[in-house]
């Protein structure tokens, strides 16, 4: 009877280790797969930031041809050097932050 059980306590334990190791798997591969993305777009989150004037251009180029090593270089080259537009100015009147005394 306790030859049963300390087979059926090995055979547990090869499975909790089974398991475990698929979920440590899984775990790599899909972080592995979120640091790919981040890198895969990273052009066109520099472009976001810097508020490129052409972010549009840039995302869609880096969806369509990032997978490929030069059209990713030139699209951080066309991120960090290009044009940057400057949102729009808000104008306050003057008398805003001081409201007339009555």
């Amino acid at each position: 009877m306790s030859a049963f059980l300390g087979i059926g306590i090995v055979l547990l334990a090869l499975i909790g280790l089974g398991i475990a190791a698929l979920f440590i798997h899984f775990v790599v591969w899909l972080l592995a797969a979120v640091l790919g993305l981040l890198i895969y777009f990273v052009p066109s989150v520099i472009a976001a930031a810097r508020h490129h004037e052409h972010f549009l251009w840039v995302l869609v180029l880096n969806i369509v041809l990032g997978w490929s090593g030069i059209a990713w270089v030139v699209l951080i080259v066309w991120a960090i050097l290009g044009e940057r537009r400057l949102p729009p100015l808000n104008r306050v009147r003057a008398d805003a932050f001081n409201p007339p005394v009555r």
